[in-house]
């Protein structure tokens, strides 16, 4: 008997592992021995071929999260190639008749078949959805089997053919993660939402759990050091309580970068602290004691004890200003409400009955029994399910008017690259319902736009820039990355460097950083030196930090090799506090270089003139900045110096 996890580690090699592990903490005699003959059946058969989950496997999942050996009894005998040998009359006779009508239950969910590779399949996923929200409200417990199931479905699809794993990583995420998050089981949703994710963007994946590895030793040691702290703080005043750094899931970092539109390096709330206490009252002394030593981010304070989620989750949230000045999340909860987080309903029956956990379950499911008792549209069905998943997309028509939905804040070249990438790589601007946009056109919902494409036109180094967003998802970053990357890989990076393919330095000499040799795409800084020169060095390297200078350090942007113009232009307005600042960050917008500013303030009618030598790249775009200019408040009179 042989079992290979996700992890590629073996849990089990015997029956006697089996029986050893799946009978602990059963004491009554007659569940032992009907768990046992059911262990002896699921053995029988597990050297028989199957590419599907094995039974055994299932139930070792399920032991984890704590349910009693009826569930894990069913769940034994649900193994598919029991179809032929082991029908409900044989389960009835040999065990009993509510373990039988469980392993029906299972067994309904089970022959449901494995989406198929389409774009929207509505009615089928609908159907699924169905079924499992009458099992939920007739015992729940088949729905946990049926989730299990899913989850080491999950586990085994590295050896499946790549439009195997789309198909079932995208129905996962479509309806498995949200059930697992409406009853409240944590520990299932977190696996499922981080499989799905390594399969559906697969190279996003790979970028962000590289980007977890990058500093994680001094990360750790931050953590670490806070939690001494607390522990410490925690004794003086006789508080009884576990404290420990918790991962971040790769999903919920990859949904969260896409909400701030950052990447993973740029997110300042990586690290993570979960305290559990004993009652309420130590919930919120802990939470004063944290917010009494450490300045907290009001907005991200919220108190789900006082005001319990609607599948039961408890806990209070908040993030501090720790050491080094790092976000921490610090999450407070007492063991009942941490248990309920991870298990949710397959933690039930540890409570006693008319508990508010017990209670919290049966308004669960009182909800979902509400989703089958007023029949709607098979698409409202399934968004009823993901009732925050509306307010978190963006959908727009394409010129034949077919309905396509992106991550907020999308763009006009995210659009293209999600037609196709060729679409993406030969895009010029776009329409939106007619007018004409360019590429960082963020969509709104209801919009109607067409790609403006011309086979001659390729990415540009500018589309990387930061400023601009010129897109927000990973498949478009992927894509303008992979083509830039591949276009100048015969070319040294310190000879686009030097070349002035970045923006935002004027005419100083460019310098290329030797210690961190920045690559293609990164994002740069440039360190100003007493000799005028800049040198470039990644924004992640440790010798950037702008501590360590006493020289300004600036935000770069890769940008174009062209020929630019120098022009004076001549500016007029009536003087106040912040001209400057605002005429400054236009500037730095249009992406335009100030070289020299001369100011003269009339003190008699408070008016200043100001002379820019600046570096633009058009002339029309220089007679664009005159236009952006003169709506600045104040300002009375934008032209070419010496007019």
């Amino acid at each position: 008997m042989k079992h290979t996890k996700f992890s590629g580690q073996a849990e089990y090699q015997s029956v006697k592992d089996v029986e050893t592990y799946l009978l602990k903490g059963v004491e009554e005699e007659q569940q032992r021995s009907l768990l046992k003959q059911a262990i002896q059946c699921a053995d029988s058969i597990q050297d028989e071929p199957t590419h599907l989950p094995s039974s055994v496997d299932i139930a070792f999942i399920l032991k984890k999260l704590g349910v009693e050996p009826q569930t894990l009894i069913a769940a034994l005998l649900t193994d598919p190639r029991f179809d032929e040998r082991l029908s409900l009359l044989d389960i009835e006779d040999q065990f009993t008749p509510s373990v039988a009508a469980l392993t029906k239950q299972v067994n309904w969910l089970n022959t449901f078949k494995e989406p198929e590779l389409v774009e929207h399949n509505i009615p089928d996923q609908a159907e699924a959805l169905r079924r499992m929200l009458l099992a939920t409200v007739n015992d729940v417990r088949a729905v946990l089997v049926r989730l299990v199931y899913r989850v080491q479905r999950l586990r085994m699809l590295g050896t499946e053919p790549r439009h195997v794993q789309y198909a079932i990583a995208r129905e996962t995420l479509d309806i498995y993660t949200p059930l697992a998050n409406r009853l409240g089981i944590g520990e299932l949703k977190w696996e499922m939402e981080d499989l799905a994710f390594r399969y559906l963007e697969p190279e996003q994946y790979n970028a962000i759990a590289k980007s977890m590895d990058v500093n994680r030793t001094h990360r750790e040691a931050i953590i670490d050091g806070f939690v001494d702290t607390l522990q410490d703080l925690f004794a003086e005043r006789n508080i009884e309580a576990r404290c420990y750094g918790r991962a971040k899931h790769l999903y919920s970092i990859w949904k969260k970068m896409q909400r701030k539109n950052q990447e993973c390096h740029e997110l300042s709330d990586l690290l993570a602290v979960r305290v559990v206490v004993d009652s309420v009252e130590d919930c919120y002394q802990v939470l004063g004691l944290v917010h009494g030593l450490w300045r907290h981010l009001p907005e991200e304070f919220d108190d789900y004890i006082a005001n319990t989620k609607e599948n039961g989750y408890q806990s209070i949230h908040t993030a501090i200003h720790g050491p080094e000045q790092q976000v921490i999340e610090v999450q407070i909860r007492t063991k009942s409400m941490q248990q309920f987080a991870e298990y949710g309903v397959a933690a039930h029956w540890r409570y006693k009955e008319g508990s508010s956990q017990d209670q919290a379950m049966e308004n669960t499911i009182e909800a979902l029994r509400s989703l089958l008792e007023h029949p709607v549209a098979d698409e409202q069905l399934l968004e009823q399910l993901k009732p925050d998943y509306l307010n978190d997309r963006v959908y727009v028509l394409t010129p034949k008017g077919e309905v396509v939905d992106l991550p907020p804040q999308a763009t006009a070249l995210d659009f293209a690259y999600f037609v196709h990438s060729e679409v993406g790589h030969h895009c010029i601007g776009a329409t939106i319902d007619g007018q004409r946009v360019p590429l960082s056109y963020p969509l709104k919902s209801g919009e109607r736009i067409e790609i403006l494409t011309d086979p001659n036109s390729t990415p540009k180094l500018s589309w990387l820039s930061y400023k601009n967003r010129y897109f927000t998802t990973s498949r478009t970053a992927a894509s303008v990355r992979s083509w830039l990357n591949n276009h100048y890989k015969d070319t040294d990076t310190a000879q686009l460097i030097t070349s002035e393919l970045v923006t935002g330095v004027g005419n100083r000499e460019i310098i290329v950083s030797s210690c961190c040799q920045p690559k293609l795409g990164e994002r740069i800084v440039g360190v100003y030196q007493s000799d005028t020169s800049v040198v470039v060095h990644s924004a992640e390297c440790p010798n950037a930090d702008k501590s360590k200078h006493e020289q300004p350090v600036l935000e770069l942007e890769w940008g174009e090799k062209t020929n630019t113009i120098r022009q004076t232009i001549h500016i007029k307005a009536f003087d106040r506090q912040g001209l400057l600042q605002d005429l400054s960050t236009l500037m730095s917008q249009a992406q335009v270089n100030i070289l020299q500013i001369n100011s003269v303030t009339d003190t008699d009618d408070q008016s200043v003139s100001m002379d820019l030598l600046i570096e633009i790249g058009t002339e029309d775009e220089l007679q664009h900045l005159f236009r952006r200019i003169e709506f600045i408040p104040n300002v009375f009179e934008a032209s070419v110096g010496g007019e």
